[in-house]
């Protein structure tokens, strides 16, 4: 890995909780107006996943599950937004992360997926419950008390659900589609690899 390059996000982590992944919700809601938005430096990332970061009469210790990819986005400097409402580190030109207060720190949870004799909503619950949200295909919401019949691998497009996500499919927003190359039955490409939610 060269010094400028950005280390990938842990995948084996599918906690949407405070200091793991960063929601899409969560994200989008940390760039709305009306927040306080403090400019910080980052003044340390140890491996223990503690973040120390600097600004205007602030000094705060937060943390963060994948410290390696944290430290790499910073390699072009360290000026950051520290947004507390979302408790959201904006890196300028890396990306969004999403830290804990050292009260707050939990260990990584395994991406959830949904069991053979779950329904959509029993899974949605636990989903919010355990790992704080999740990626919910679109077909499954067609009726949220069935229980898709063998589909429990991760979904290719759909919507996101997080804590504070409704239930009402009306007020949900998709996720775009895949793009499309031809030269399958399904007119698209396939891949073994996961799509993230960063």
């Amino acid at each position: 890995m060269s010094y400028y390059e950005i280390r990938p996000i842990n995948r084996f982590c599918g906690s949407y909780g405070p200091g793991h992944l960063l929601h899409w919700i969560q994200g989008k809601k940390s760039h709305e107006d009306g927040q306080p938005i403090i400019k910080v430096k980052v003044v340390a990332v140890h491996d223990d996943g503690r973040v120390e970061i600097e600004g205007h009469d602030l000094k705060l210790t937060l943390w963060h599950h994948d410290p390696d990819h944290l430290r790499s986005a910073l390699c072009f400097g360290g000026r950051a937004e520290w947004k507390p409402k979302y408790h959201v580190l904006y890196v300028i030109s890396s990306g969004s992360f999403n830290l804990a207060t050292l009260n707050k720190v939990e260990p990584c949870k395994p991406p959830i997926r949904r069991r053979p004799t779950e329904t959509t909503r029993q899974f949605i619950e636990r989903a919010m419950r355990e790992n704080h949200g999740y990626t919910v295909p679109a077909r499954w919401l067609a009726d949220l008390d069935a229980i898709p019949d063998g589909d429990t691998g991760g979904p290719e497009s759909g919507y996101l659900v997080g804590i504070e996500t409704p239930t009402d499919t009306t007020l949900l927003e998709t996720l775009p589609p895949k793009p499309r190359t031809p030269g399958h039955a399904d007119g698209g490409t396939r891949s073994k690899g996961k799509a993230s939610n960063d």
